[in-house]
Formats: structure tokens, C-alpha cells, sequence
């Protein structure tokens, strides 16, 4: 089993990768309270994305990339299947491509839209 170098931070044993990220969470501020947590802190995996970018159906489950499509006009939902298509290609939600285009279409006329 592989050894990872952990060192001791307050009693508490961090990865040594992971020090910095733990010194900025606990390190009390002048005022004595704990700032918060920037997005970056709080969810690594986010970092160097930007928010513009939008909804990205592979940092998401099926279901609720489907939820977000029962939401969605024609060319969100356009955008997100193709991303899809070349990203993760789940066969359950690119099988359904026309199906979630129509439903977009539906409610885009005003319709009721149905479910997914």
C-alpha cells in the first residue's frame, strides 16, 4: 500500500499537497472569525473554470442533467446534448436527443412541455 506524506497541522493530520488549503480555511482573520470559503477552496475540482461557461453535463449525473433540460429552451438544451455527445456520451440521455429538443420546442410555444 503506498505511504503519503502527511503532516501535522493543529493536531489534525493533512496531506502535504492539501496544507495550504487547510491553513486558509482555519487561519482566524484579525477579526476572529473564519473568513468563507472562496470557490476555489471550497470545491478544487472547479478551479480554473468559469462561470460563464455554463451548465457542463459531465460534472453532473444523468438525472440531473435531465432535470436541467426539463428547464431549458431549444439551444440550451442543443448545447448541452452536443457537449455531451462529445464528452461523456451516455447513451440515456443522447438516445432521447429528439425527445428533449421537442419538449424545448414545446415550451418555447407556450406549451405544457411534458416530462422527461
Amino acid at each position: 500500500m503506498p505511504e503519503h506524506k502527511m503532516i501535522t497541522i493543529d493536531g489534525i493530520r493533512v496531506r502535504a499537497e492539501d496544507a495550504a488549503r487547510y491553513r486558509a480555511r482555519t487561519a482566524p482573520p484579525a477579526c476572529g472569525q473564519a473568513p468563507p470559503l472562496t470557490q476555489a477552496q471550497a470545491d478544487p475540482r472547479t478551479q480554473g473554470k468559469q462561470e460563464q461557461d455554463g451548465f457542463d453535463p459531465a460534472e453532473h449525473t444523468v438525472l440531473q442533467v435531465i432535470a436541467h433540460l426539463a428547464e431549458t429552451d431549444e439551444d440550451e438544451t442543443a448545447r448541452v446534448l452536443d457537449i455531451e455527445a462529445q464528452g461523456e456520451k451516455r447513451k440515456s440521455l443522447l438516445e432521447r436527443r429528439e425527445e428533449f429538443m421537442q419538449e424545448a420546442r414545446t415550451r418555447a410555444a407556450g406549451g405544457s412541455g411534458g416530462g422527461a
